[in-house]
């Protein structure tokens, strides 16, 4: 009974978003590395990275309406809508994006993240599948497919990819805290814990740190 009801926290955590923090790589080209359009979408950023979400909401929009789209815009539209609260709408914007633009893997990337987060692992790995036939995966790859994985409920193919991805990046708190989840999972509650405390320390994100400490206590 008690391992149902940790089961239980762990996934109301994933879907309430601990896994569903976009990345706001994207590819971002210009003709001239000076020119107005490229001010203004430095300006957006500096809006969103500072939390002026409605601003940078607008910026963007106009952004958009004056130059035209880009992979680099949609995937920060997609961000914006995110943060404010709306993963319905921000999926609908990454999925227009990856149509328009199929081989940006961070379109690709966010898309299945938010449809993992939106409780459709089995979607989430369909969109990954032209990724997984790449002799190279991009960076956030397998920590996706193993947070994917662990969903699913497909432990041994998590504990490979989580694994590589830590060997990779052993001190990024969010493979970290995902660990903790798949140590969890494996009924290995003190190293989950150790997991989740390294992550808290090298987390500087605070919706991360909110969601870790849910994770922690979730384990006590």
């Amino acid at each position: 009974m008690r391992n149902h009801s940790l089961s239980g926290k762990i996934r109301a955590l994933l879907a309430g978003g601990f896994l569903g923090l976009l990345s706001l790589s994207a590819c971002a080209t210009f003709d001239n590395p000076s020119d107005e359009r490229m001010s203004l979408v430095h300006r957006s950023r500096i809006l969103l990275e500072t939390g002026k979400l409605l601003a940078a909401e607008r910026l963007t929009e106009g952004i958009i309406a004056r130059f035209g789209p880009s992979p680099f815009l949609l995937n920060q539209m997609a961000v914006i809508r995110e943060r404010e609260g709306e993963p319905a709408m921000a999926q609908r914007v990454l999925t227009h994006a990856r149509h328009l633009y199929p081989g940006v893997s961070v379109l690709t990337l966010n898309l299945a993240a938010m449809e993992l987060a939106s409780r459709n692992p089995d979607l989430a790995r369909e969109t990954l599948k032209p990724l997984l036939d790449q002799k190279s995966w991009p960076n956030g790859f397998r920590t996706l497919m193993g947070r994917i994985d662990l969903e699913t409920g497909n432990l041994p193919e998590a504990h490979l990819f989580l694994h590589e991805a830590l060997s990779r990046h052993p001190d990024n708190p969010l493979i970290l805290a995902n660990m903790g989840l798949l140590h969890s999972r494996l009924g290995l509650r003190k190293k989950a814990r150790e997991d989740f405390r390294r992550a808290m320390e090298r987390s500087g994100n605070s919706r991360l740190r909110s969601r870790i400490m849910g994770l922690i206590a979730a384990n006590k």
